[in-house]
């Protein structure tokens, strides 16, 4: 509804997501001081959710059994394609073979 989509915009304000083809770097707090990076190697899964406006939320479950987390994410379809472009094929093939969470909702 209009809460949590209203409460997504306001924390992008304090989250900056960067993604290169070779990690994936998420800086938030106030003035940027807490960060967390993954390297595409690290992924074992994705799962995904799409949400309003062309945003989505990722999940990435990571060798060593740890969670990263992605929310909000702006330009959804463009950043999963090139996220999946940059993961093992297992991890690909398991993601479209699942597909979007949301999707069955």
């Amino acid at each position: 509804g209009i809460v949590p989509a209203a409460s997504a915009w306001a924390r992008q304000a304090w989250v900056r997501y960067n993604i290169t083809n070779r990690r994936i770097r998420v800086t938030s707090g106030i003035g940027g001081k807490d960060m967390a990076e993954i390297v595409y190697p690290d992924i074992v899964e994705i799962r995904t959710v799409k949400r309003l406006f062309g945003d989505g939320d990722m999940v990435f479950f990571l060798r060593d059994g740890a969670k990263f987390e992605m929310r909000n994410v702006p330009n959804f379809a463009e950043t999963i394609e090139f996220v999946l472009g940059n993961c093992d094929d297992d991890v690909v093939k398991m993601y479209k073979a699942q597909g979007d969470v949301g999707a069955d909702m």
